[in-house]
């Protein structure tokens, strides 16, 4: 079978595959499934041996939802009772980032974000999960986009290494672009972004409140010493969430996430679910639930064969 032959067939499999994927994950975590996934499913499918040994050189693969498009990926199931949402999830992983392709150093992973999940999620996001774990996001919209950026940033250190992968990113563009077409565009697309000091920040309706993201880098300074600014920054938080305003409780139930202390779990917890809740994005705050009712798991290899 030629190049074409076999990219073309690959496509056909996982475009065939994605409705049944989608159907698990909307079932098991309420969120819509972007047809960017099936795309990127036959781009990994398609890899011949060189394309293969230079995704070995950036130490990718598929992780998360993209193994749900692997041959049996559907028949997987989490071991031991656990919620099948907490598969890939690390610790401070935020609720609107879904795992989707392991980067194999300090714990890099990357994730779709899904700013609301009545919606498609509106970006690709990533995490060293084992180094400091904030979460940052690099303007891609799809995986495969993602991918590409990736291969160009390594390019010039091991151009011999990564060069087969070019030629096939770019025979993938085009069915990228037509699945994104697809999809529609997420509402919130082109709304300005803010983040935090840990994470990029949810986008949120205008009358949400102030998170006052400009206040996160001494405001998490506060949150981590404790005492009385601590305190008072929650009860600020709790405060605009009982007015109906829930982006500084987002924002403060975010920050405490990402410091992982034991002593801080039940409030992150409920100043993100009840936020979440109060915005219609329930599914959002099931996963919070989800994370912090099993914060201690001791690997995030939940799903098994």
């Amino acid at each position: 079978m030629d190049t074409d032959a076999r990219r073309l067939a690959s496509l056909d499999k996982m475009h065939e595959r994605h409705p049944a994927v989608a159907e698990r994950v909307q079932r098991v975590h309420g969120l819509r499934l972007p047809r960017h996934l099936a795309v990127f499913s036959a781009f990994w499918d398609s890899a011949d041996t060189a394309e293969r040994m230079a995704l070995d050189h950036l130490m990718v693969s598929p992780f998360g939802l993209t193994e749900y498009f692997e041959d049996g990926g559907l028949e997987r199931r989490a071991r031991d009772g656990i919620d099948e949402r907490l598969h890939a999830r690390y610790l401070c992983d935020p609720a609107e980032f879904v795992t989707v392709l392991s980067g194999g150093s300090d714990g890099l992973h990357y994730g779709l974000w899904y700013d609301d999940p009545a919606d498609m999620p509106t970006s690709i996001v990533h995490n060293y999960a084992r180094d400091s774990a904030e979460t940052w996001v690099n303007g891609y919209r799809t995986l495969l986009g993602e991918l590409y950026g990736l291969t160009v940033s390594v390019r010039q250190d091991s151009a011999d290494e990564v060069r087969p992968l070019l030629d096939a990113l770019d025979w993938f563009v085009d069915a990228d672009n037509a699945v994104v077409e697809a999809d529609g565009p997420s509402r919130w697309a082109g709304s300005p972004r803010g983040r935090t000091a840990v994470s990029v920040f949810p986008l949120l309706p205008a009358d949400a409140g102030d998170p006052q993201l400009d206040r996160s880098d001494a405001r998490l300074e506060d949150l981590r010493a404790g005492g009385a600014e601590a305190t008072a920054w929650i009860g600020r938080a709790e405060a605009e969430l009982t007015a109906g305003r829930p982006a500084l409780a987002l924002a403060v139930g975010g920050e405490l996430h990402w410091l992982a202390r034991d002593e801080d779990r039940e409030v992150a917890r409920r100043l993100r679910a009840d936020g979440y809740r109060l915005l219609g994005r329930d599914a959002i705050a099931g996963i919070v639930d989800a994370h912090a009712a099993n914060a201690a798991l001791p690997t995030v290899d939940v799903l098994v064969r």
